[in-house]
């Protein structure tokens, strides 16, 4: 028995083309004979799923701008004194944190690994199928910038930030941002009360007081970062001179189960 064109295409208007494709590799396989129709059915379907998770956890690395980067939390480097252990990458490998809305503050020198880690979170959410946003802190102030005039549009992005389930602003205040993007990043961080979001700086969080001419403002904010979540401070060799992150070494989008 043999799948015909029209079947095939039957399938793809199903959106189930992958499970065709499986039952006809069956089909075609003598020493599946044997095998029972339960299982049979089983494999394709679960085949379909795992194919219709690939092309999810795809579209919310592109959203998420994360579909370049080759980071990932099972290559973070914990064999040197790294300030962070095996047993807590395990732990946040599980998502839980997300989905209990706990904030991550990670600081330390350059090379250290914290855009490396803070991009391996994000990896790692959107292999969860988390809704995740990847910010480095200059672009996204430049992205508050352009909005400065459309107030509508700005609201829109806002709220698109707000929603997200995990929001990662990266080398946090490494570079001057214009004071209306600064207040925009703040109000932002100020609404994700009970949403994740992850910040990685060189500076401690002392220094961002310093930073900001409201401190009413910055005290909200440093009393939920500090409340509600938790602070690594890395150090270690330079993590840059690891041979996969030379060569650039893209993570393949392993298919995980959905969070609950």
């Amino acid at each position: 028995m043999t799948l015909s064109a029209e079947d095939m295409d039957l399938f793809k208007d199903l959106r189930m083309a992958e499970f065709g494709r499986v039952i006809q590799e069956i089909i075609d396989d003598p020493d599946r004979d044997h095998d029972s129709f339960e299982d049979k059915v089983k494999e394709a379907l679960y085949a379909q799923r795992n194919a219709r998770d690939s092309r999810r956890i795809e579209r919310l690395m592109r959203e998420a701008c994360l579909q370049q980067s080759v980071a990932a939390l099972e290559r973070f480097d914990v064999t040197t004194d790294r300030g962070i252990t095996t047993d807590r990458i395990n732990r946040l490998a599980t998502g839980e944190w997300i989905i209990h809305g706990q904030d991550i503050s990670i600081t330390g020198a350059t090379g250290t690994g914290k855009s490396f880690l803070a991009q391996a979170l994000g990896v790692n959410a959107c292999r969860m199928q988390f809704h995740t946003r990847y910010f480095r802190m200059s672009d996204l102030g430049d992205d508050f910038d352009m909005l400065r005039e459309n107030t509508m549009k700005r609201k829109k992005f806002m709220a698109s930030l707000m929603k997200a389930s995990l929001v990662i602003i990266d080398d946090f205040l490494a570079t001057t941002v214009s004071q209306h993007a600064l207040e925009q990043v703040f109000n932002l961080l100020v609404a994700r009360e009970r949403s994740s979001t992850v910040i990685a700086s060189q500076h401690q969080p002392d220094y961002w007081y310093s930073v900001f001419a409201d401190a009413a403002i910055a005290d909200a904010v440093l009393s939920r970062l500090s409340t509600n979540g938790v602070l690594f401070r890395l150090k270690g060799e330079d993590m840059r001179t690891r041979p996969e992150v030379e060569a650039g070494t893209q993570v393949v989008n392993t298919t995980i189960p959905r969070h609950l």
